[in-house]
């Protein structure tokens, strides 16, 4: 499975990718550092001609360029894309973030870990769910 990460904050990007193989699940797993560049992988543009479908996406809220409302916006009104699963990933906990989100078409709204035990339980709680459990169009 093909997992796409949108996060600004670089250490959050190492800490999910250690806990990706801490987890020991086996999902590629790819991240990119904004909206824009977000945009791009799903096209598969610019530096992202040859990478994957992603089969479940890792939502920043909070990022420059395009934010994760923008990007999550863009997600969902696409045809090619709108069936895709996306986590909305914050550390927001405020209900007007929340809401904007599913009525958007997020797929679920999660709080960030505050340690690194807790991305590891995020990791195994979406391979568990997502992975195994969850049954959706992939189209």
């Amino acid at each position: 499975m093909n997992v796409l990460v949108i996060e600004d904050n670089e250490p959050e990007q190492i800490i999910m990718r250690e806990a990706f193989k801490e987890a020991k699940v086996n999902h590629n797993l790819f991240t990119v550092k904004n909206g824009i560049e977000a945009l791009e992988f799903l096209k598969t543009e610019g530096a992202f001609q040859n990478v994957p479908r992603p089969d479940l996406i890792i939502l920043d809220l909070n990022m420059p360029k395009k934010n994760g409302i923008e990007v999550l916006t863009a997600i969902k009104e696409n045809p090619k894309w709108k069936h895709m699963p996306v986590l909305v990933f914050s550390n927001s906990e405020f209900s007007v973030d929340i809401c904007k989100c599913y009525n958007l078409g997020a797929n679920a709204y999660l709080n960030k870990p505050v340690d690194f035990q807790g991305f590891i339980d995020f990791v195994h709680m979406i391979d568990v769910f997502w992975f195994k459990l969850v049954r959706y169009c992939n189209h």
